[in-house]
């Protein structure tokens, strides 16, 4: 099996951080985090993974409870590659869901 894991920088309080392990080319294991800066701390603010064996987002809420979506994708490398994407390309929505939720 083969593990690979990174961090992108999206700005210097925003980061994507990925993390999936393989075998054979196909996806066994996977996490996808969105994370900001907030007072000091990176604070998960999205995660796909396929914990408890099916692929699902959580959305953090300030108060430590979270929103689980489970995302209809069985197959695990289409749900990383779409997991990747979406946090890529709406990490700034996700981000301000999670500070209207911390103002309330």
């Amino acid at each position: 099996m083969k593990k690979k894991s990174y961090v992108f920088m999206l700005t210097d309080e925003d980061r994507k951080r990925h993390e999936h392990v393989s075998e054979n080319n196909r996806i066994v294991s996977f996490v996808v985090q969105y994370e900001m800066l907030h007072e000091g701390k990176w604070t998960p603010v999205i995660r796909y993974d396929n914990a408890h064996g099916f692929a699902h987002k959580d959305l953090m809420n300030p108060d430590g409870s979270k929103d689980k979506i489970l995302i209809g994708e069985a197959d695990f490398n289409e749900a990383l590659s779409m997991a990747d994407k979406d946090i890529q390309e709406n990490w700034e929505k996700y981000r301000q869901r999670y500070l209207r939720r911390l103002k309330s």
